[in-house]
């Protein structure tokens, strides 16, 4: 138990120190088996070509899992904006360099204790040609009970979809201690919602599927523009099928 609350304390304190509360706010921390079933099961639902916790770190025990919720302000900026958002793009950049950094103190700490930790990469961990990843975070984090799937394939927590999920592998044991979140995705339960279909600018996410190349070729439009706008580099985003889910945002 004071594992737990050092790894969750040193996540909290390393977002109080990012110092931008008009971004982000105190993330959420969850752990799952590294040998849960769903790992394994997931090469089935997804592809042969996703790994497991122990093809990170052989010597894994337990997945951390912890997700930076955005601000009210921020959840809404796609949904408001004409093109694409700055805001989101600049938040998209700062809290990758925070996963960064909180990756390689969190390993670091665990270390000091004894046990052995790796992490993965927050974004771009695809192959660009066939876009295949072999890691989701937001998997892992459903995995540990953080959320649940909603149709527009993010992950909603208690907190919301609107935010980042990042992972760290460690051989310090765990325990999981959440329960099976409630899928309340409108449309999944009764077909009532169709927002993020009815925004996405080229029609990538529909009822049938995800057409990754398509949202791709608009991620990598916004990033000129945003380069264009900001001279911010590597902005790869949209963020309209989240802002406008009415499960993006929760106090």
């Amino acid at each position: 138990m004071q594992l737990e609350q050092s790894v969750a304390k040193l996540i909290e304190e390393a977002a109080v120190e990012l110092g931008r509360p008009d971004l982000f706010r105190k993330p959420l921390v969850a752990f799952s088996d590294a040998h849960d079933e769903r790992y394994e099961g997931l090469k089935t639902i997804v592809g042969d070509w996703v790994k497991t916790p122990t093809d990170f770190l052989s010597s894994a025990q337990t997945v951390i899992s912890y997700f930076v919720p955005f601000t009210r302000e921020l959840a809404a900026a796609p949904r408001q904006s004409e093109g694409v958002s700055i805001k989101w793009g600049e938040a998209y950049l700062v809290v990758n360099d925070f996963f960064a950094a909180t990756n390689e103190r969190l390993c670091a700490y665990l270390q000091e204790q004894g046990f052995e930790a790796a992490s993965v990469p927050a974004t771009h961990t695809y192959n660009p040609v066939d876009m295949k990843s072999a890691w989701s975070h937001r998997s892992a984090a459903a995995i540990a009970n953080l959320g649940y799937f909603a149709v527009n394939r993010m992950l909603v927590t208690e907190k919301g979809s609107a935010g980042r999920f990042c992972t760290v592998f460690t051989s310090a044991r765990i325990e999981s201690r959440l329960e099976e979140p409630e899928n309340r995705c409108p449309y999944l339960k009764n077909g009532s919602c169709r927002r993020c279909f009815d925004i996405c600018p080229v029609g990538a996410l529909h009822p049938d599927g995800f057409e990754r190349f398509a949202c791709q070729d608009v991620l990598f439009k916004n990033m000129d523009e945003i380069y264009a706008q900001t001279g911010l580099e590597e902005a790869d985003v949209c963020g309209r099928c989240v802002s406008v889910c009415p499960l993006a945002y929760f106090e």
